[in-house]
């Protein structure tokens, strides 16, 4: 594969070592007097270097045959439109070389395809006028006849006549008012003319700020009825053409163009049927425009397989999902890479669309000035491997090239961005640019930062919706074949994490003259102490993870900060200087090992050991998190300086404040990526590494970073079956007899098996003591155990009426055969000997003797009771009411109604906590009653409230938030409320919703209540 030094030969002129600045400034002005640079006024070098567009070969050929051909009496008028730079002057040079007989022949005719009649020099009369060189008060120096001309008239009169024709306008050109058309008859008759004009909308500007001496009228006005005069004339005859220019809308003199074609309208309208518009130059004749003019020889053949090393590279990497744009696989975007070989397409788009419209950068013009030093400065240095010559070889360290696009341009503010950014003169202080990719050099990689932030400087000199760069475009016209765009991509992040004057703004990259948000944040991170960011850390690290299932223990340094109990699980959160991990090394840190084995201040055994978690830093990620705490705090300085924040513009303390707020959560983001490793014991981790496995939490992003980031920690110890939560299902109580239970244990107390959570690694972590109870129902459905109650003096088992479950040292497990061992009662099925030895019945409800009955409940009648009542705790009162269904084999119940009765300002509480609890109910229907008097204060001062409420749930919850403050500001307070039950299919003792009600109720403390219980009606008696 050949380079483009290979392949490609630049003209002499281009690799001179003294180029001319102007030799890209084509005159038409000086070409006519002689006077021009051979390059435009030596005929034959002119064509030689001129590339044939499709508008100069028909602008030749109508011109010609309006002139001297069979097409006199076609398009009088000839109107080039194009934007500034973009060819116009160049045909007009082209035309006039052709029509003064100068014009090789065989030039001509490559341009029309045919031979034409030759055009021998005197056979046309010949004016051209360019606007900006009109001057209406200092006039156009003629000093080889003594005179100035001031007007368009007065001009063109001078040109076609000499001195004698310009005695015929010499009145009216000093006045400045347009002369009659009698003018052109005198001046041109019927002989072959060729007007020429040029630029004429730069005059007008100046033309319309001189008024004439009668006041109503101005220079500008006659400007244009001399010119509908003449168009008027030059349609009327069959050998005389007028070729004008206007620029197009994106030109420097885009507004004088405009008002120009206003004041034309009516010269537009009678000379449309004879006018033809050209574009000089279209939009895909710029490649071969500028190849063209640049080079001798290009050998576009050889060029194919570096071509096609980019097409297979482009393809690579968008399959590898690199963020290139589609446009780069498309067939269009090879053939262009062709036509605009030895140079990428990006450079040149850039040019003719961006540059292009800043006013001092001639589209055509300012490309091959800029493009020719570029080349001849590649050719001095010939890098190896330049396939192509990117945006990046414009080498902003030549001063030719950097003043092209700096204060040629009006935007000499943009040297400072070179300087500070991209590179720095010899001797200077590298660039941050320079900096950046002494690393890249150092690994044997190109200098992909200058690479990048010279792409994106050509891109920022237009201001503006049209500046700067898309990162997927950026890309495209940086990679070379064998780049890796991770590399490039992370280089473009440094890049702009450290650049003074590149802002991006979410969608482009661009450099400012203004220092950029960054920079005045960065200079101000430096003022904020390491000390300080890191107290901020441990700040913000006690809000990420909260207390709620897990008790957080923040940076502890020894194993007393831990506390060894079987309460809720542990979660240590080691200081960040104390300890850190790195992702190769799974071994727990010292520190964790040594809290995690050892317990209080004697540092005996941790006995607990399945209730305590470590989270750990990442030591790659420690720094930066500090980093981004210095930043944080460092834009909260600025954004709460008031004085100082008077000194920005709008725009910037829009940004200050939006990024104050982007760094609050870089800093949160920062955190959790830094505490990322999760130590957990487990008994699959190894004894060397104390039973601690390591689990690396999931990286978070902005978007989707949790505010309590306990969440986190129990969906990861979830997905390891690490911890049993509410959600999870009931644990077979087989399962938790073979890992909870010693061996050859025959019973447990309900809270030592609690604790046996806590203490042995092979089971989860409890979370939800709910779950306990669960499995312990289980174990006592399953028969694997005996439910004992110590303050009952009762055991349950599989055929018992339910039993509220408790978890404590009065409840114990028994084996089966342990329980019939120790002769322990039986719920339900104990019946003790009567007097004289026979068997006296037990009451259902409380257990005991009928004769000792205390419940009140009859046990015996003609039938089961219509109405079932229970009292007292939550607990006692479900379990009365199970009892009874039990006793008169009740299976469903149609209605429940649970009522709250008494004095003092606990029933402000007990009323909220019922309203509570009728949403996690089930499915039923609910009614309420409610009635409730509050007194405030005492004496003539004292208020009262009384509120009766008897409705349905829907209208109550509305009523709920008004009330409840009422009754908790009280002094005295009376409640009564209750809650109606209906439950369509009947609600079964001992079902699930029956089991949450009563938990529920339960877990809110509701203190005493009662209970009254209405069968279904297929089961009342």
């Amino acid at each position: 594969m050949k380079t483009i030094f290979d392949l490609c030969q630049p003209r002499d002129e281009v690799l001179q070592g003294s180029l001319s600045e102007d030799i890209f400034a084509a005159r038409l002005k000086d070409v006519m007097d002689g006077t021009g640079d051979a390059v435009y006024a030596d005929p034959r070098l002119f064509f030689e270097n001129t590339y044939p567009t499709s508008g100069l070969k028909t602008l030749i050929t109508d011109a010609l045959g309006r002139l001297v051909g069979d097409a006199s009496g076609k398009n009088a008028i000839i109107r080039l439109e194009t934007a500034f730079g973009g060819g116009k002057t160049h045909n007009l040079i082209a035309l006039y070389h052709i029509a003064s007989g100068k014009a090789p022949e065989d030039a001509v005719k490559k341009l029309t395809g045919k031979k034409l009649a030759v055009v021998k020099p005197g056979d046309i009369n010949i004016a051209g006028v360019i606007g900006s060189d009109l001057d209406p008060t200092i006039g156009i120096s003629h000093p080889e006849d003594k005179l100035n001309t001031f007007t368009l008239w007065g001009e063109l009169a001078y040109q076609l006549g000499g001195r004698a024709g310009y005695a015929l306008v010499q009145e009216s050109d000093h006045k400045k008012v347009a002369p009659g058309t009698g003018l052109f008859e005198t001046l041109i008759g019927d002989h072959p003319a060729l007007i020429m004009l040029d630029e004429i909308s730069r005059h007008l500007r100046a033309a319309m700020g001189v008024c004439l001496e009668t006041g109503r009228t101005t220079l500008a006005d006659q400007t244009i009825a001399f010119l509908m005069s003449l168009l008027e004339f030059a349609a009327s005859k069959k050998r005389c053409l007028v070729v004008l220019t206007l620029a197009g809308g994106a030109d420097a003199f885009a507004a004088e163009t405009e008002a120009l074609r206003q004041k034309l309208t009516e010269a537009l309208q009678i000379s449309a049927r004879q006018e033809r518009v050209l574009t000089p130059t279209t939009n895909d004749e710029v490649y071969p425009i500028v190849t063209h003019r640049l080079f001798k020889a290009i050998d576009r053949r050889g060029a194919k397989p570096a071509l096609e090393a980019y097409a297979k590279y482009y393809a690579e990497m968008v399959e590898k999902n690199a963020d290139l744009p589609q446009r780069c696989l498309r067939a269009e975007y090879m053939q262009e890479m062709e036509t605009a070989y030895p140079f990428h397409p990006e450079l040149l788009s850039t040019l003719s669309l961006k540059t292009a419209t800043i006013p001092n950068f001639n589209q055509t013009r300012g490309a091959l000035r800029l493009l020719a030093w570029t080349i001849r400065v590649l050719w001095e240095k010939k890098p190896t491997e330049t396939w192509l010559i990117h945006p990046h070889h414009l080498d902003l360290a030549n001063p030719q090239i950097a003043e092209d696009l700096t204060s040629r341009l009006d935007r000499p503010k943009f040297k400072q961005v070179i300087e500070a950014d991209i590179v720095t003169p010899e001797g200077g202080r590298a660039a941050h640019a320079e900096e950046l990719d002494q690393s890249l050099l150092a690994a044997g990689k190109p200098p992909y930062t200058q690479r990048l932030a010279t792409t994106i400087f050509l891109h920022s000199l237009t201001q503006g919706t049209a500046s700067g760069v898309d990162p997927a475009d950026l890309l495209l016209a940086v990679l070379e074949p064998e780049d890796d765009p991770a590399v490039v991509t992370k280089t473009l992040e440094r890049l702009a994490d450290q650049a003074w004057f590149l802002e991006y703004d979410g969608h482009r990259y661009l450099f400012k003259t203004e220092p950029s948000i960054n920079k005045i944040i960065a200079d101000e991170t430096l003022q904020v102490g390491t000390s300080k960011a890191k107290a901020e850390l441990e700040s913000r690290i006690r809000q990420i993870w909260k207390k709620g299932y897990l008790q957080t223990e923040y940076f502890p340094v020894e194993a007393a900060n831990v506390d060894d109990d079987a309460g809720a699980p542990k979660l240590a959160i080691i200081h960040f200087d104390a300890a850190q991990a790195r992702a190769t090394d799974t071994t727990p840190p010292d520190l964790v090992r040594r809290i995690y084995e050892y317990s209080g201040t004697q540092e005996s055994f941790r006995k607990f050991q399945n209730n305590v978690l470590f989270l750990v830093a990442d030591k790659e990620q420690t720094e930066n998190m500090v980093n981004v705490a210095r930043r944080y705090l460092a834009i909260g300085r600025i954004v709460g300086d008031a004085e100082r924040m008077q000194t920005f513009a709008k725009e910037q303390k829009e940004k200050l404040k939006a990024a104050r707020d982007t760094a609050e959560l870089d800093v949160r983001v920062a955190i959790t990526k830094a505490y990322r490793y999760l130590y957990y014991p487990t008994t699959d981790a190894a004894k060397a590494d104390s039973y601690l496995r390591r689990e690396t939490l999931p990286a978070q992003e902005q978007g989707d970073v949790d505010k309590d980031q306990t969440n986190v920690l129990l969906r990861v110890l979830r997905s390891l079956n690490k911890v049993l939560t509410a959600d999870d299902e009931t644990l077979p109580a087989a399962y938790v007899k073979a890992k909870a239970w010693d061996l050859n244990q025959e019973s447990v107390t309900t809270e030592d098996l609690r604790k046996a959570f806590a203490r042995k690694i092979g089971l989860r972590m409890l979370l939800d003591v709910g779950q306990l109870k669960k499995t312990i129902q289980n174990g006592v459905k399953t028969g694997v155990w005996i439910y004992y109650d110590a303050v009952d003096e009762f055991g349950y088992d599989h055929e018992s009426p339910p039993s509220a479950w408790k978890i404590s040292d009065d409840t114990i497990l028994y084996l089966p055969a342990e329980a019939k061992k120790l002769g322990i009662r039986i719920k339900g099925k104990w019946k003790p000997e009567g007097p004289g030895g026979s068997e006296e019945a037990l009451c259902p409800v409380c257990g005991r003797p009928e004769s000792q009955c205390i419940c009140g409940v009859p046990t015996s009648g003609p039938g089961r009771p219509p109405k079932l009542t229970g009292d007292g705790a939550v607990a006692q009162a479900f379990q009365q009411i199970a009892d009874q269904c039990q006793e008169y084999k009740i299976a469903r119940l149609k209605r429940l109604f649970i009522k709250i009765e008494g004095t003092g300002k606990q029933m402000a509480g007990a009323a909220r906590s019922l309203g509570l609890a009728i949403p996690q109910f089930g499915k039923s229907r609910f009614a309420v009653e409610m009635n409730a008097t509050a007194a405030y204060g005492q004496g003539e001062t004292g208020e009262a409230f009384r509120q009766e409420f008897r409705g349905g749930w829907e209208r109550y919850k509305r009523l709920k938030p008004v009330v409840e403050p009422f009754l908790q500001e009280a002094d005295e307070l009376r409640v009564m409320m209750r809650v109606g039950c209906e439950f369509e299919r009947g609600l079964e003792p001992g079902s699930q919703q029956f089991e949450t009600m009563r938990d529920v109720l339960a877990t809110l403390d509701m203190g005493k209540i009662a209970i009254e219980a209405i069968p279904a009606p297929d089961e009342e008696a």
